[in-house]
Parts: C-alpha cells; structure tokens; sequence
C-alpha cells in the first residue's frame, strides 16, 4: 500500500490529528474571562487516539482508539479528564504493543494490498494469533459519547453501543473508560448509530443504522434503557456506505438514502475502495411513523442528485392551506464525495445548505433550495426543539478552514434564511459548536455554544453566549487535544443519576 510515502503527504499526519498519550486526572484549567454562573456541569468528547506513534494503516480522521475527553465545569472552575475507551480491541492492542486489526484507511482506497490485509486478519483471529472479535465487537468506539436512562455510551455505528462504567469516588464523577459492549439483552444483532435522535421530552432514542456487509437497514428506539423497537426496514444492494444521522419529526421518522454506497469487493478492482460515490443513485429520503410496525411501507421521497448527508439540522411538520401535511428538513448535502472518504480534510468537497419539503399526500419533493453555497458543516442547534418549527442553526464553517475542521461558527437564521452572526476562531480549529440551554430558558437561542479548539500543541474550550455570538470563557487545558467532533454536556441532574445504577 506504499503507507510511508501515502502517509507522508495526508492531512491527517499534520500535529491536529496526531495522538496524545498522556492519561490525566482532574488537571486543573486556566480560565481567562468568566464561566458563566449558571454554567455548571461535564463536556464530553469522544475522538479517535491511537495509543501507538508507528501505523501500519493509511492514515485516517476514523483509524484509532477511542479517547473520552472530560471537561468538569463547577461554581465558576473547571478540571480536565482523559482516558481511553477501552474496548476489547484497544485492551489486545495495548497488550500487544501494536496495532492488531483492520483500520478503516485500509478500506478506504487501499486496493488490493488491504483485501489481503483484511484476509490476513481473519485467519489470525481465527488461528488464535490475535483475539477474535465479532464484526459488531471489532471496534474502538470514538465517534460520539451520549447519554441514556443514567448511563453513557460511546458510540460507532459499525458496532454495537459500549457503556461506560461510572462511579462516584470522594464525591466526584469518574469515568475512566472501562465498560462493555451491550446488546440489551441480545435484542440487538445489528450495528447501532452513532447519532441517535433524542427526543427532548422522553429522552428516547431513535436510531437507524446499516450494515456494510449485509445492506441491512434497521429501525431501533432505546427508551427507558431497554431496546423497545429493533426493525429491519430493508436491505440495500450495494449496501448504504453510511446512515449517520437522521430526523424526528411530532408523528414520522425520517432517514436519508444515500449515493456513498459500500461493496467491499470493489477493493479488487480499479477503483481499489470499498466506498464509492454513485452519480446515477438519487439521494431520496425515506418517511415512516414513528410507531411504526414491522411490514409497513416506507414513503419515498426521491431528490434531482446525487447527494450525501453527514449531519441534518431539523426537521418538523408544518400544515398547508389545503389541509395536507409537509415535512420540512434542513441539512448540507454533499453533491460528490471522493471514494477515500476524506472527511475533515483538504480533499473534503464543499457541502451546500438545503432546505428540502416533503409533500406526505403526493409523495413528492416539493422544494429543494439552497440555502447557502459556503462550505458549512457539522450544524447543532437547540434540541429541545428537535422536531420542531426552530429558527436558528449553529454551522461550523469547514470552507474557510480548507476543510480541516471548522475556522469558526455561523449563527443562522432558517425561517429567515439568511446569516446571523460570526464567531472566528482565529489559527485554532474546532469540531462541532454544542448547543447547550440555559437552565429555565425562554428564547431558543438563550443558552451557550462550546467547543474544543486546538492550534499547534495547545487546546482550550471556548464559551460562547449563543444570543450575542460574543466570547464569555477560554478555558485553557494543559496539553493539546487532538482534533474530533461529537460532544454532548450533562447538566447536574443528569450527572447525579450515573455510578448509582
């Protein structure tokens, strides 16, 4: 796979995707300016971090172990906590001293050499010259990190979701990555989202996910920590190369289908990738019930391109005059994606703004439009509106960035469709501007925007007043943080309910 030369001239070798190797335990934290007194809780923030400086894998944002970083923030002060999400592939790793199993660099563009890179491996797991993991089970779990019915869980769509163990000791929080991949009492036999949609009312998940190898599609809701709903809508051929993320609205549940497929034997040809980007397959998206039952038909909603969604925005359901129902989403949307799959680096193509209406009665897409032709990515927005007419997004603003993570965060306007306001952030990088409420807020934009930044060997987590788009806090942390995206915050009630379970 020529790896040194290859490895040499990718992005993700440059200092921000480079992994730290330091474990540190409530490190303390220089803040400049003024947390906000009402602020008080834990940042979480999942990202890959191989425990190793050598590779044997071309270089990508998704290779790695998983690192949970903590930010504890309470009566005006804030600690740092890092730990590796030790799941059984990291713990062999580890023991080993080496990586042991395939990355997804391999996968994406390594041709030939990786198939038999790929076959290798399965005949070392099964001679006993490494452990053998499940397909669900071979993962390092660093895509995103959420909470559920007093438990956290990190998350990767190719497994199954790894709960994190907690406890509490001399009164506080830890969380030092041990825990176990869980398949809520073997109703799940199928890879689980990264990005659940979380109702804000009943903290339920709803959940979609494929399965590369098989093309299986299926439904899930995670509601009181037991699995209620495990579906399998349909089997896609060639399968769906991703099903990120995906949108609730009062009654339907919507998912995308998308135009990065997957077929791993396109590795032996000339494309030499699993992946690929098909022109000729119309992204559509795919409306159901939110109770829906096993045998009801999906409505499909086929769009005029080719497109791929990482990340939506929202979506909600509005009444036209003639008493019919529409459904109105927003997200970017990707109109090609190169086959090495090369999110969050130079090679990145730009992503558009679109607001999508979905005619429930005709069965038609009544308008696609772009919103905004500037490369943003990433959104979030007040989830406590999730499904809901809401007007303001948080877009993180990759173009300006040549792709490389996020520059800086646009406020903007969906009812409006127009800018708001900039925050720049200067030479640091960001991943993902969390929304986080004001405790007993009234306005949808009354809370905070935070993310963590990171320049050359320095980091801070910046606090943002979502309102005014103005800086409230640096909190600056003791040694750099590599670059990744998904976070979630837990407010103080939230944080009482985990170790107690």
């Amino acid at each position: 796979m020529d790896l040194p030369s290859y490895n040499q001239g990718s992005d993700y070798s440059k200092i921000g995707y480079c992994p730290i190797h330091n474990e540190l335990t409530d490190s303390a934290i220089t803040v400049e300016g003024e947390i906000p007194a009402d602020l008080s809780g834990l940042y979480l923030r999942n990202g890959t971090n191989s425990p190793f400086d050598r590779t044997d894998s071309r270089r990508h944002m998704f290779n790695g172990a998983g690192m949970i970083h903590q930010v504890r923030i309470e009566n005006g002060q804030a600690t740092y906590t890092n730990k590796y999400t030790q799941t059984p592939r990291y713990l062999a790793e580890k023991e080993a001293g080496k990586e042991l199993y395939i990355e997804f660099g391999d996968v994406a563009g390594g041709g030939k050499p990786a198939m038999g890179k790929i076959m290798l491996s399965l005949i070392e797991q099964k001679t006993g010259i490494v452990p053998k993991l499940s397909n669900i089970e071979n993962s390092a779990a660093t895509t995103a990190i959420q909470y559920h019915n007093g438990e956290l869980y990190a998350l990767q769509e190719t497994s199954l979701p790894f709960k994190l163990n907690t406890r509490v000791e001399n009164g506080k929080l830890a969380i030092d990555g041990s825990g176990e991949f869980v398949d809520f009492g073997g109703k799940l036999n199928q890879p689980f989202t990264a990005h659940p949609k979380i109702d804000p009312t009943t903290g339920d998940w709803t959940s979609y996910s494929t399965d590369v190898q098989t093309g299986s599609i299926h439904y899930d809701i995670l509601s009181g920590g037991e699995l209620t709903k495990h579906q399998e809508l349909m089997v896609a051929k060639p399968a769906m190369g991703f099903l990120h993320d995906c949108y609730i609205t009062e009654n339907f549940s919507i998912f995308p289908d998308l135009s990065l497929r997957f077929d791993a034997g396109e590795l032996m040809k000339d494309r030499g990738t699993g992946f690929y980007f098909d022109p000729e397959h119309k992204m559509r998206f795919g409306v159901i019930k939110r109770d829906h039952q096993q045998g009801d038909k999906i409505a499909w909603f086929t769009t005029d391109k080719p497109g791929h969604i990482w990340h939506t925005i929202n979506g909600w359901e509005e009444k036209r005059d003639d008493g019919g129902t529409d459904v109105v989403l927003f997200a970017p949307v990707f109109h090609s994606y190169p086959d090495n799959v090369p999110i969050h680096s130079s090679e990145e193509p730009d992503a558009l703004l679109y607001k999508f209406r979905l005619n429930l009665e005709s069965g038609e897409v009544t308008e696609q439009k772009v919103l905004d032709k500037h490369f943003y990515e990433r959104p979030s927005f007040n989830t406590n509106y999730i499904g809901k007419p809401s007007q303001f997004a948080y877009l993180l603003d990759e173009g300006s960035a040549g792709g490389i993570m996020g520059k800086g965060v646009m406020k903007y306007d969906l009812i409006n469709e127009k800018d708001v306001k900039y925050f720049d952030y200067g030479d640091y990088r960001g991943g993902e501007a969390l929304f986080v409420a004001k405790a007993n807020s009234q306005a949808e934009d009354d809370g905070y925007l935070i993310d963590l930044l990171s320049h050359e060997d320095k980091s801070y987590l910046v606090i943002i007043d979502a309102s005014t788009m103005e800086e409230l806090a640096k909190l600056h942390i003791s040694q750099r943080v590599p670059y990744g995206v998904h976070a979630c915050w837990l407010d103080e009630n939230k944080i009482s309910t985990l170790g107690t379970n």
